[in-house]
């Protein structure tokens, strides 16, 4: 009997500490500016050209950042120029459409009425999957139509990354409040049994 004050200060103490110590691990996982494993993304361009001979084009595309990540935008980049001078086309109406084949259902997404009056344009996309996907863009000008391919390959996020984008900024001391009540009540019920037994 005289033992039960002395077990409920460390069950409380316990439980202060197991809530402290998931918060900081909840809170350094799964912030959003800080990736578990110190890798970085880099946030230069790939690139990419194509040709098209019959209308006298190179289309550049880039994107940004390098390596894609899953529900955060990632800037699609087009230049186009002409093939033997490298100036810039004026006056250019775009789309953009990306397209996916995941797990044998297409998607596709599309952006219209683009207008591009130097030859440069972008568009900022969200892959919500990881996999392969193709950029496709067609330029239309008064003098011709154009149809140009690219790819882009989303990696799976890195073990120990968490996107939470979406994610409240009140629900991580709600999910570390939760996981450290779950704690302490197995640590309360193992130390009533415990009591059980001596008694």
């Amino acid at each position: 009997m005289h033992k039960l004050p002395f077990s409920s200060s460390v069950i409380f103490v316990s439980s202060l500490s197991v809530l402290l110590i998931l918060t900081i691990i909840i809170t350094v996982v799964l912030s959003p500016s800080i990736n578990a494993l110190g890798q970085s993304l880099s946030s230069s361009s790939t690139q990419q050209t194509w040709i098209d001979k019959l209308n006298n084009l190179k289309i550049q595309f880039g994107y940004s950042p390098k390596e894609p990540v899953i529900d955060k935008p990632t800037e699609l980049g087009f230049t186009v120029q002409n093939l033997q001078t490298s100036e810039q086309i004026k006056n250019l109406s775009t789309r953009v459409v990306v397209v996916n084949n995941a797990g044998g259902q297409l998607r596709t997404f599309k952006f219209a009425n683009i207008t591009a009056p130097n030859g440069i344009f972008s568009v900022k996309y969200l892959f919500p999957d990881s996999g392969s996907y193709n950029i496709i863009t067609k330029l239309d000008s008064k003098n011709y139509s154009s149809l140009a391919s690219f790819n882009v390959f989303v990696p799976l996020a890195p073990l120990g990354t968490v996107n939470v984008g979406n994610l409240n900024p009140i629900a991580l001391p709600a999910i570390a409040g939760i996981i450290a009540a779950t704690v302490g009540a197995a640590l309360i019920l193992k130390i009533n049994k415990k009591n059980k037994k001596i008694s």
